[in-house]
């Protein structure tokens, strides 16, 4: 764990609220800048029954930290893949991404906590072995003021809950969730590895970024994985020795999203780039 990356309890206010987001994102125009959308959402009352406490804290401290911040990029992957109909397990995966991108707590819980207790054999979790990780955290400076105990209970059941609503865990009682070895979707590790390319990450650095490892990759089983897609993937691994290179079948995310989703008409906003 780095230094440089610190705790805060913004998982209080909200796990991973798919529904929320989905709607959100429905609503939300392509190019509206967060500010202008978040005022808009919340006069027309885009979220329906949220109290207006309660709306302002999800659009304003969740969702567009999560998928606007430094830009809107999130967004725009998040609503494409809603409008071109991928496998209903896209969305919670890149959710996962984006928020675990935006908050370490998230990340760092996943990375540290989730997959070794997984590959232990251990079974479940429940909010005292997250209350331990916080220990831990904060022995490590982490956690630059010890929480209260109301308070770090109320972190780790968000924890708990974020990683219920994705598919990692499922409730096994009111406060123990159990465990569950979940598999990326084909179209999940393209759609990510397109980002990272994206992002400047090329054949053999981009699987080994350490994002593979929120959904508990490594190296060897990406290019594997990557090996057994066909070019309706959109993407075309070849190894030489120690040598990879990936071709792309397409010029962009958008283009990449609109090809597994098997259509030809690409963009949401009716161009072929964001």
């Amino acid at each position: 764990m780095s230094d440089k990356r610190k705790y805060t309890i913004a998982i209080c206010k909200g796990a991973a609220l798919l529904n929320e987001t989905r709607t959100l994102l429905e609503h939300w125009l392509p190019g509206e800048s967060a500010e202008s959308y978040a005022r808009r959402a919340q006069k027309e009352g885009v979220l329906g029954n949220a109290t207006a406490y309660r709306s302002r804290d999800i659009i304003c401290r969740v969702f567009l930290p999560r998928f606007f911040r430094p830009n809107d990029q999130p967004a725009r992957v998040l609503k494409s893949v809603l409008s071109h109909r991928l496998p209903y397990s896209v969305f919670p995966e890149l959710v996962l991404l984006f928020a675990a991108r935006h908050d370490p707590l998230i990340y760092d819980f996943i990375v540290y906590e989730f997959w070794p207790s997984l590959r232990r054999g251990r079974l479940s979790l429940d909010v005292s072995s997250v209350l331990s990780f916080f220990s831990q955290a904060l022995a490590e400076g982490m956690i630059e003021k010890p929480w209260s105990e109301e308070v770090s209970k109320k972190v780790a059941r968000g924890l708990l809950g974020f990683l219920r609503d994705v598919g990692y865990m499922r409730d096994r009682s009111r406060s123990v969730r159990e465990l569950l070895d979940y598999r990326l979707s084909n179209e999940g590790l393209v759609i990510i590895a397109r980002l990272l390319h994206d992002s400047g990450f090329h054949n053999t650095f981009l699987c080994r970024h350490e994002d593979w490892r929120l959904f508990g990759l490594d190296e060897a089983t990406i290019m594997e994985r990557m090996d057994l897609l066909d070019q309706s993937f959109g993407l075309l691994l070849q190894r030489a020795g120690s040598v990879i290179n990936i071709q792309w079948q397409v010029a962009s995310i958008y283009e990449l999203i609109a090809l597994l989703a098997g259509v030809r008409s690409i963009s949401i906003t009716g161009r072929t780039t964001p």
